[in-house]
């Protein structure tokens, strides 16, 4: 089976001028934990994560038990000056099997994929993993 078989494929991705008021509050409408940041042209250059955020700033704990990011303090802070990492990519042609192995060797919560243009064309989770394994459960019965 291949990656393009199940990454997801309509990923939100976030410029790397884009301040750290922008990465939480997609964090939070979307219910997701990484996000690509791209170029002006399009091209990954980085992974975001929900950690990589809560080491910028520390959600505060509201009564009613969310918690919740100081837009103030967050609008100071602009993806470039906090990003720039190596990233491991792979293509949409690439086995599931490579992915699978990757995600476990390094103990990554994701994996870009890039198309042949060097832009981001989708992304693998574990969750994506775990919705093929369920299918696979099921359809076994």
């Amino acid at each position: 089976m291949l990656i393009k078989d199940i990454m997801t494929r309509d990923v939100i991705t976030l410029n790397i001028d884009d301040s750290f008021c922008k990465v939480a509050d997609i964090f939070q409408k979307k219910n997701i934990r990484h996000l690509p940041v791209v170029n002006s042209q399009g091209e990954i250059l980085g992974i975001i994560s929900q950690s990589d955020l809560n080491r910028i700033a520390s959600p505060q704990k509201k009564e009613q038990g969310d918690y919740l990011y100081s837009s103030e303090d967050l609008c100071k802070y602009v993806l470039g000056q906090h990003l720039i990492q190596k990233i491991l990519t792979l293509s949409p042609e690439d086995s599931l099997e490579t992915a699978v192995e990757l995600m476990a060797r390094m103990k990554l919560g994701c994996i870009p994929i890039v198309g042949p243009d060097g832009k981001v064309a989708g992304i693998v989770t574990p969750v994506d993993m775990m919705k093929l394994f369920l299918k696979d459960l099921r359809a076994s019965r």
